[in-house]
């Protein structure tokens, strides 16, 4: 390789360099060409921190590209670097002023400051006593460090250290890390908690780019899982061509990915621009999954354009046989997990629902519904039998038993896909319930939700026109059976009572008082402690041991069976709550539907129409005893219907039927998921009502008497604005807060050129704004001088957002004693409000 003559002109002031005197002098010395030309940049600038990148849009404002041909037979290769200019110091990509930055103001937590290179990275692990415990071992990372275990065996011929990462004080266990959801903090399976990224251009086999993408200017945060398509991906493991996956030098890891699920590992990646490794290589986190698919902790590449590319995968990653799965099961053996689906066909369908870990014809189990390719669970917030009841219709098992939660069927793997579910009975599939959107929670999948269907029990009452009651038939090999009255008492029945979702045993009946059963005698001596989920958990002799006859069959009684949620009907009117009662349901189930009263004894039913007997009540708080809860989206307004049995004149105590209404306080059309509160309404119904209506006015007078007309307003400039925003709201417990006003050039309220006039609560300068009232009625009052906005004559319209605030717990009046103020947790927001055009009258007073 030899230089041909040719000068540089960098910067105005510099020499021009001949290049051909100074190949001369370093051939003598037998230097080879590329370290030339690093001496060269040396000498011309007297700066070593430049960088090769692939494209000058990667430099520094505060940076110069130099750009320089490598000839061989001919000027095949360009070599572009990044040199920051006089004055300033860093890697070309990142520049600092020397004189602004010397006393490491300008370097991050994990930085210190270079005379040379800026903001250098502090080796925390060099320091004389290392950070972490023995015997994990140091690695420093950009501005951190990560302790990890020290690689005590190799497997498939490549080194593979395990990471552990810290949460404030404590180590995590292996294979999770330190995750953030919403306003919890702790170790969690990043398996459980990652992002989706399914950019198409990052496919190894674009190569067309339009755009050229960069991952630098990516804010990575957390874990990201692969997708080409519907199907899951991976980063290559093997160099990539230049200028494929959409941008100039794709990056791959340079090592196998993990093959153990129970670990997370560390790799690094390169990106190939002219060879496979032309940049300086970062360092990500690698997991396997359990569903066979991996998730990464990505970070930014070290230079733009470089972006991490993806590739279908082409086989099952190979997953180590000796590799046991380490998640929790409810199962006392080893079996495989069965699974009970919606549908025979081979081909999986979105929404498709299937059953796990239940065994004994699968109409049981953990509930997992398919989405994006992939099976993932349900969180069990708010999860009832009217949740329930839809799954089991889905694949078939007839009605709901129990809706368990907690895990009952032990924790499941994989995306977490609905939250918040909230089935009216009537759909057909789950997926047409409303829930938070798919693969939106704030769960783990120690959370994940269960059914139990008719057709799925180990354990059913028989011989009475009651589910609830009856002799008790156990369910084994197949066949039903009995058990024997031996030892058999009231603690033995609440554990079938709650096994069969009847609510608590009444009664432990002995000698076959619900008739004598025929075929197999499966259980006897049965001992339970009474918290046993199952009556199979319970101390017995064995299936099948017994020294009974069938005149010993042992029989509940359970509590009466709440009237099934399809024969209720709720309506969330703006003004009042309204439920209605089947009439042929009932009667089938045996309640008198006219019997039935609310919390306060005499609020009874009202009307017959079209065989429902309806109640109702108004939406109000301590009306016909309706208690009001809010939160941060919602008033809910909670009663029970308590219903007496058909003919029954004596003493008894009543089944209940909780219902409850969620009105939504947030008016934006953007909130259209409800959100079901926590309330104790355990196999109630519940429903969304109408969403606050709002209205805003300016009024001519300081007394707020006269408004002005709906439209455009002109006024005199410096003239004082009265502003009244008022909720149609008839509950007094509910006051209209003012949060944030502010002027816009435009309609729309989200313009991001904005003129606060109120924020937080609080006007943003005294002088001009003054609250005349918020947070005492269901009207908010303020008035503004308001001049021109930067001097302009120009259209202004004015919001306001709100919010309804429960008075019953505190005051709502904000206390704006300070410049700012953080809003108060029992309050929601609405939807800003918008009045103008408001025009400056030009003409002199």
């Amino acid at each position: 390789m030899h230089w041909e003559l040719f000068t540089f002109k960098i910067l105005p002031g510099f020499p021009q360099v001949s290049l051909r005197f100074v190949s001369w002098i370093l051939s003598i010395m037998g230097l080879p060409g590329g370290l030339l030309l690093i001496l060269i940049l040396q000498i011309i600038t007297g700066n070593t921190s430049g960088t090769l990148v692939s494209s000058c849009d990667s430099c520094h404002d505060e940076a110069t590209c130099r750009e320089s041909r490598e000839r061989g037979d001919s000027f095949a290769s360009q070599v572009i670097s990044c040199v920051c200019k006089d004055g300033f110091v860093g890697d070309g990509l990142t520049c600092y002023n020397t004189k602004l930055c010397s006393d490491s103001s300008c370097c991050s937590q994990g930085y210190h400051w270079s005379l040379d290179s800026g903001c250098v990275d502090t080796d925390e692990c060099s320091l004389p006593e290392s950070p972490c415990p023995p015997p994990q071992v140091c690695q420093n990372t950009p501005g951190s460090f990560q302790c990890v275990e020290p690689s005590s065996s190799t497997r498939s011929g490549n080194s593979s250290q395990s990471v552990q990462f810290t949460c404030g004080h404590n180590v995590c266990p292996l294979g999770m890390d330190c995750i953030t959801n919403g306003n919890w903090t702790g170790c969690d399976d990043p398996c459980d908690h990652y992002t989706v990224l399914d950019d198409e251009w990052r496919s190894t086999n674009n190569t067309i780019n339009p755009i050229v993408h960069c991952d630098r200017n990516v804010n990575w945060q957390g874990w990201y899982r692969l997708f080409l398509g519907q199907m899951s991906a991976h980063i290559p493991e093997m160099c990539v061509a230049d200028n494929r996956c959409g941008t100039h030098a794709p990056l791959w890891i340079t090592e196998p990915h993990p093959t153990q699920s129970n670990e997370i590992v560390v790799r690094s990646v390169c990106g190939s621009w002219r060879s496979c490794c032309s940049f300086s290589s970062n360092v990500i986190h690698v997991k396997l999954c359990y569903g066979n698919y991996y998730v990464y902790k990505l970070v930014m590449p070290s230079t733009c354009s470089l972006a991490y590319c993806a590739e279908v995968n082409r086989t099952e990653p190979a997953v180590a046989l000796t590799t046991p799965d380490q998640r929790p099961h409810n199962s006392t053996n080893a079996q495989a997990t069965s699974y009970m689906t919606a549908t025979t066909s081979a081909a999986t369908v979105e929404g498709q629902v299937r059953l796990a870990n239940g065994g004994n014809g699968s109409c049981s189990g953990r509930v997992e519904i398919f989405f994006r390719g992939q099976w993932g669970t349900v969180c069990d917030d708010d999860w009832d039998m009217t949740d329930a009841q839809v799954v089991c219709r889905q694949i078939g098992c007839g009605m709901v038993l129990s809706a368990p939660h907690s895990a009952r069927f032990g924790q499941g793997s994989g995306p977490i896909w609905l939250d918040d579910v909230m089935c009216t009975g009537n759909e057909s599939q789950l997926s047409e319930c409303r829930h938070g959107g798919i693969g939106s929670h704030n769960c783990g999948h120690s959370e994940d939700a269960g059914v139990v269907c008719e057709a799925g029990s180990p354990v059913r009452l028989v011989n009475s026109d009651d589910r609830c009651s009856g002799r008790v038939e156990v369910l084994h090999n197949g066949q039903w059976g009995t058990v024997c009255d031996d030892a058999w008492d009231l603690r033995d029945a609440s554990v079938v009572c709650r096994q069969l979702g009847c609510g608590s045993a009444r009664s432990a009946l002995q000698s076959a008082a619900f008739g004598q059963g025929s075929g197999p005698i499966w259980l006897d001596n049965v001992s339970c402690l009474g918290n046993e989920s199952s009556l199979m958990d319970c101390r017995h002799q064995g299936f099948g041991a017994h020294n009974c006859i069938h005149s010993e069959d042992a029989s509940v009684v359970c509590e009466r069976q709440r009237p099934p949620p399809q024969s209720s009907q709720l309506i969330c009117g703006h003004d009042k709550l309204q439920v209605g009662l089947d009439l042929a349901s009932m009667t089938h189930s045996r309640f008198d539907p006219f019997s039935g009263n609310l919390a306060a004894r005499n609020c009874t039913w009202v009307r017959v129409q079209d065989d429902v007997v309806w109640y109702e009540v108004e939406a109000r708080a301590g009306a016909c005893g309706n208690t009001l809860t809010t939160n941060h989206t919602h008033a809910i307004y909670s009663n029970s219907l308590f219903l007496y049995p058909i003919n029954d004149t004596s003493f008894i105590l009543p089944v209940s039927l909780p219902f409850s209404c969620a009105y939504p306080l947030d008016t934006d059309t953007s909130l259209n998921v409800a959100i079901r509160p926590l309330l104790a309404l355990t196999g109630g119904i519940s429903g969304l009502g109408t969403k606050a209506r709002t209205s805003m006015s300016l009024f001519r007078d300081s007394n707020y008497t006269e408004t002005y007309p709906a439209g455009q307003v002109t006024l005199p400039v410096g003239s004082p604005l009265y502003v009244e925003v008022s909720v149609d709201e008839k509950d007094p417990s509910l006051a209209a807060v003012l949060e944030d006003c502010y002027a816009t050039h435009s309609s729309k309220p989200d313009d991001p050129v904005r003129y606060s006039l109120i924020h937080n609560k609080c006007p943003t300068d005294r002088r001009q704004v003054s609250v005349v009232e918020s947070g005492l009625s269901s009207k908010a009052r303020f008035s503004a001088l308001f001049f021109l906005p930067q001097g302009e004559y120009r259209d202004v319209f004015l919001h306001c957002s709100l919010s309804l605030c429960d008075q019953r717990g505190s005051s709502c009046v904000p206390p704006c004693t300070s410049r700012k103020y953080r809003s108060i947790s029992n309050s929601a927001p609405i939807k800003p409000l918008t009045i103008g055009p408001i025009i400056w009258d030009k003409s002199p007073e």
